[in-house]
């Protein structure tokens, strides 16, 4: 959907996701939904484990377990494998994508060789978000979508918020550009934390594409106002996600 004529691209209304991407919203706040904590943890490898067991709380623990459980399930969906068969290899920028690292950009192996997935996870307000881009036929054949030989293949990038957490004094002094404090000054009062909330969402999935987070930038001077590579979605997996007090982007580089 495009803006209408003057309205910022960030806070005009929510389109589709891209082609290719898989998106997944999971309610990981309710015990019922999932499985224990020890039965997920099963599914896991020992990274994963240290990692959750560094964890400040059990419902942080548990938080972090669910998103990467739920993760692997998304992906050996699109692969159609056993979710057992897949080892994680996250990517870190300053590490690089080792076996068995815990954090960075989410990645797995399969029969020793990287999947072919773009994947991403963002957890929030006792939800899940998880993405996958399809890259079969673009790794294979060696470009990208714009047929640049040799170029390194696209990534993606999500992220959830819930709107209640950019409801302080201060947010648009370290989160917002300039121009993206106009943008929101410019909007009736009752619909300003959303916007917030978009502006961050839109933020984060960027980085998280872009695979360096927030260690090399502040907040306010990454503008997202017209970024083409970033959508704001208004559902996912049939979930509208205003009435549950959410935000979402995804972004896809390049």
């Amino acid at each position: 959907m495009r803006p209408s004529p003057g309205t910022s691209a960030a806070l005009a209304a929510p389109a589709d996701p891209p082609p290719r991407v898989s998106l997944r919203l999971r309610d990981i706040g309710s015990a019922a939904v999932l499985p224990e904590v020890g039965a997920m943890l099963a599914l896991l490898d020992d990274g994963e484990h240290a990692r959750a067991g560094r964890a400040d709380d059990p419902a942080a623990a548990g938080s972090f377990v669910a998103g990467r459980y739920l993760l692997r399930l998304l992906a050996a969906e699109l692969l159609g494998v056993p979710a057992a068969d897949l080892v994680t290899c996250f990517s870190c920028p300053r590490c690089g994508p080792v076996p068995g690292t815990d954090h960075g950009r989410p990645a797995y192996l399969l029969d020793g060789g990287p999947v072919p997935l773009a994947l991403s996870l963002s957890r929030a307000g006792g939800f899940a978000l998880l993405g996958a881009l399809d890259l079969r036929g673009v790794v294979r054949a060696g470009h990208t979508s714009s047929g640049a030989a040799g170029a390194p293949p696209p990534s993606l990038g999500v992220d959830l918020a819930a709107v209640s957490t950019v409801a302080f004094d201060g947010f648009d002094d370290v989160a917002l550009t300039p121009g993206e404090r106009r943008a929101v000054r410019r909007l009736a009062p009752a619909h300003r934390d959303r916007a917030r909330a978009r502006l961050w969402t839109r933020k984060e999935a960027l980085l998280k594409a872009l695979g360096t987070g927030f260690a090399e930038c502040d907040p306010d001077t990454v503008g997202v106002l017209e970024d083409g590579r970033i959508t704001d979605l208004h559902a996912v997996d049939g979930a509208v996600l205003e009435p549950l007090g959410l935000v979402a982007a995804v972004a896809v580089v390049p």
